[in-house]
């Protein structure tokens, strides 16, 4: 071998020792990218809970306070965390109290409102928005997410399910009107004929159809939000846990 192709040789080995990188390198890359995808996580459930949010206000007109409407869709999209209600002259800072009262089988003013603030804390608080811009995924919680990932699936659950002490749905999601009608007679100890369903307003106005489906807009949207939040556990190397039809009835972690 000449003097030149000896050169030659030490140069490429000199230029790929240089070129390589490093262990630690390679995990900080993996690191940042993960922490990209759960950064972009976020932000998709930004836009599920505006969504959420929307369609609850619309379906439970009663259920939320106008002048709050445009603060709370203002606090979300902004990701701030500015706006605490008050429940008996005690102000509310704590996801979990925003979640245990809209829950609650009492009458609750604006129930819609604390829903979608608990829902939208604990969102924020998983995700440690108040720390700002993460560089790497291990800056991120496992547990808190671990956390928020099962809170949503009780969420999810109990929307549907939970009622008042009058038997009333605390929520109206997936009924059809005239089920809900239909229900009210039956809890009035109604007697129940085929005529009086033929009479259901949004039956004999032909708004719906005793063949309707049900509206399972709201349990897609939770849906989609769970597995958003699987997503992240995944980046960050986690095995999410999906709850028993058992799990889901206990009250918020």
């Amino acid at each position: 071998m000449n003097f030149k192709n000896i050169f030659l040789l030490i140069f490429i080995i000199f230029f790929l020792s240089a070129c390589i990188p490093k262990q630690n390198d390679v995990k900080s890359v993996f690191q940042s990218n993960a922490a990209n995808i759960i950064k972009y996580d976020y932000k998709r459930l930004q836009k599920l809970l505006l969504s959420f949010k929307n369609k609850l206000n619309k379906r439970n007109p009663k259920a939320y306070d106008k002048n709050l409407e445009k603060k709370i869709t203002t606090l979300i999209k902004n990701s701030e965390k500015s706006l605490f209600l008050k429940h008996e002259n005690t102000t509310l800072k704590e996801y979990k109290d925003y979640l245990n009262l809209a829950f609650s089988k009492e009458a609750i003013s604006s129930r819609n409102d604390y829903l979608i603030l608990g829902l939208y804390y604990s969102i924020y608080n998983a995700y440690d928005i108040q720390d700002g811009h993460r560089f790497t995924a291990l800056q991120y919680s496992k547990e808190k997410l671990h956390k928020l990932h099962k809170n949503l699936q009780v969420l999810r659950w109990k929307i549907k399910v939970d009622r008042d002490t009058n038997n009333e749905y605390l929520f109206l999601t997936w009924q059809n009107n005239w089920q809900v009608e239909l229900e009210r007679k039956i809890n009035n100890n109604h007697q129940i004929t085929y005529l009086d369903i033929e009479n259901l307003k949004y039956i004999k106005e032909e708004k719906e159809s005793l063949l309707d489906p049900s509206n399972f807009t709201f349990e897609i949207i939770l849906t989609q939000m769970i597995d958003n939040v699987e997503n992240s556990l995944i980046a960050l190397g986690e095995e999410p846990t999906n709850l028993t039809i058992g799990a889901v009835m206990f009250l918020f972690l």
